[in-house]
Parts: C-alpha cells; structure tokens; sequence
C-alpha cells in the first residue's frame, strides 16, 4: 500500500510506542519486547499441517474468536496462528491445544508483512472485528491467500469513509470476504459501493454459555450486584451508594488485578469490604467482595443478579454477552454506540445506561423493588441472547467456500 497518510501513520503508532515503552508503560515494553520474538512464538509450528491465521487486536476479540478455533483445531491436519497487537490480549488468552499458537503482530510495514507471510505460509487470514492491517491485506491479496474479516463493525464517520481514506477502501474491497456483525454495517458498506459483504452476526452469541458449573463456591443471602471489570468510575459511583442500599451484597472485579491497585480498591470500599483471598467461603461473603484472582469472572455471573460492566464510561465495554447468559440484568455507562449487542439489550429494557451514582442507584432500586419482575427480565435476557446465536455456522461457511 503507497499511501503517505497509512504510512504516516504507522511510523506515528511506532513513534508513540516506543516513547511510551521508554517512559514506563508497562503494556507498550511488554508489547514492544514480544514483536521482537515473533519467530520464537512460532518456532514449533508445523510446516506440513494446514495453517489458519487469526489476528485479533486484544483479548476480548480472541474470546469472540473460539468458535472459529474450536471449528478449526478439530479439523484433521489444521492450526491455527493467532497474532494480537496489545500484550494484556496475548498475556491474557490462555487457550491450550498442540495445534494453537499465538506471536505479537511487528508493525504494518511491507516488510515485516513479507516475511510473516513466507515463515507462517498461511492459507487464510481471519480478521476479527477490526484492526484490519492494510499492508498485510494487500500483501496476502499479491499472494493469493484469501483474507477475511469476521463480525465486522463499521461507521460512517471512520476514517475508510473520507475521502483521504479511497485507498484503504480500495484495499478492503480485494478482501475475499466482510462478514458484519450488524444490519447498519452491511447498509454502509453497500451504500459504498463494496461487494464483498454478507450479514453473519456475533460468534460471542455461540461463545457464552448458560452453565451452571463453577470452580468457586459462594454464600449470598441477598440480591447480588457485580461490578465486572469495573474501571475507576464504576467503582466510585458504587462505592457512593454502597451505604445507601441495604441488604445488597456487591462483588468487585477489578479490570486489572495488581497489588497497588487493589489496596486503593479495598480503601475505597472500606472496612465492610474484604478480599477473595481473606474470606472463609463457608460462611456467607461480606457486604463487598473484592476479586484478587484473575479468569473467574465469568463463573462470578453465576452468583449476581445484576451486573455493572465496566467500559460504559470509555467506549470499551466489557463482554456484556457472559453477564446476560447467565441471567444478569445489565448496567453500563453512555457510551455504547460501538456496542450492538449492548444496544440491542438497552432497546429491550434489559440493560440500561447511567451517568451518575444517582442513577445507578435509582436503577438498582427499580430492577429489585418488584422480585417477580426482575425474574421475568433474567429470563428474557437468556431467551435474546439464545436466539442471537448461529453466527459461526455462517462464519464457518463463508471460510469453507473461499479455502
């Protein structure tokens, strides 16, 4: 790809990295360093087996990748090569077969694009939702590999929709296939001329499961709210109405679990608050439980009634879709327009969005005044999300076809 404004931007993302890699930020050193071992991550992967590349920008889009994963792996004589660009994604995903193996994505130059495509020698790439490398895409395209991106989300005011964006639009309009994971992405992409599109959904949906079984043990003898990945606002407008709500008991997950950063958490919440680690788990757990173990949060759904995910507040909202499957009405902040998932729960008054302490409690107080109302709204929430499911079945069509 020539254009100067990508190229440009690349060597600004470098830039920028390095700096803050220099200046302690702990995710761009470990980010920086890993890029450099790409080979060694590859190292063991199996030159005669069929090698399915999937790229995914952090955990959370890994997660939404397991379907396809599971699809692949058993498959006879497949693997899969999974590259990620930020280092909680890669530290994070714990996926263990013989057949996976995950590397950090080098920087979209055309040079490190050649060289992962000669020593991976992938027979498809597979985008998941967005960051979509363009030198990489045009690189694959000059090769004949079929590249594919999978529960798309675009919006007009992206920057593939300006008119210093007709390269990068040209670019994926080569890509074998965009399969979105809305209605208003594909309306986009058709009234922009593209051809290579097709409605399949969220693979999430296929993902989250209603499981009952747990590798923990709790005792609530209250309606439980959890806070799940819950950033600094989530836990401070809690933490402001914590003593204004009786007979509650709150569980904190925080989104990073590090020494420092729990005890300022434990601080906030006060004496009535305890840590996983400290509670005897035969008994009932306190008012606020605080999470100190990191991959339970899921399970912890299991537990709540209502959940306030973290993210609302940033635009990054947490996985909505593990807290509603287990029956948990949802609270977030505002800001959910990149979120279909979560609009559509909002348009069906199964989540609700807060700007304030105020209105969370407010709305933690209407969901349990009425007990029978609220059950009525975890069923729902299971049913919407049951029926959302099937997205990989189309997925996986879509990949067998252009294999």
């Amino acid at each position: 790809m020539n254009s100067f404004i990508y190229k440009s931007g690349i060597k600004f993302l470098e830039i920028y990295l390095n700096v803050a890699s220099l200046v302690g930020n702990e995710k761009a050193k470990k980010a920086k360093i890993g890029r450099g071992f790409w080979k060694k991550d590859l190292s063991l992967i199996k030159k005669n087996k069929v090698t399915y590349w999937i790229h995914v920008a952090s955990h959370g889009e890994a997660i939404m990748s397991l379907p396809i994963i599971e699809k692949i792996i058993n498959k006879k004589d497949c693997q899969v090569a999974m590259s990620f660009f930020s280092s909680s994604g890669y530290e994070n995903f714990n996926f263990q077969n013989n057949n996976f193996y995950k590397f950090y994505l080098p920087l979209d130059k055309k040079k490190n694009c050649i060289e992962l495509i000669e020593f991976i020698r992938p027979q498809i790439l597979i985008f998941i939702k967005y960051d979509l490398w363009l030198n990489l895409i045009n690189e694959c395209k000059k090769r004949g590999i079929p590249t594919l991106l999978v529960s798309g989300k675009f919006r007009k005011e992206q920057w593939y929709f300006k008119y210093y964006g007709a390269k990068a639009r040209e670019i994926l309009k080569s890509m074998s296939y965009i399969l979105t994971v809305d209605h208003s992405s594909e309306k986009l992409l058709l009234n922009n001329n593209f051809k290579n599109i097709k409605y399949c959904g969220d693979t999430r949906y296929d993902q989250v499961t209603e499981s009952k079984k747990n590798n923990i043990s709790l005792i609530i003898n209250n309606p439980c709210v959890i806070l799940g990945s819950s950033w600094t606002k989530e836990e401070k407008y809690a933490a402001e109405i914590i003593e204004k709500t009786n007979d509650i008991n709150w569980i904190i997950v925080p989104h990073e679990i590090q020494q420092h950063k729990l005890k300022k958490t434990k601080k906030l919440f006060g004496e009535n608050s305890s840590l996983l680690s400290n509670i005897d788990l035969k008994k009932p757990i306190p008012k606020v439980l605080i999470i100190d173990e990191i991959g339970i949060l899921s399970t912890l759904y299991n537990f709540s009634d209502i959940a306030f995910v973290g993210g609302g507040f940033s635009g990054k909202i947490h996985n909505i879709l593990e807290a509603g499957i287990k029956g948990n009405i949802i609270i977030f902040g505002p800001k959910i327009e990149k979120y279909p998932e979560a609009k559509l729960l909002f348009n069906k008054n199964l989540a609700f969005k807060i700007n304030n302490s105020k209105e969370l409690k407010n709305t933690i107080e209407n969901l349990l005044k009425d007990p029978k109302e609220l059950k009525r709204k975890q069923n729902k929430i299971i049913q919407i999300i049951e029926k959302q499911k099937g997205a990989t079945e189309k997925v996986w069509e879509e990949i067998e076809k252009i294999m």
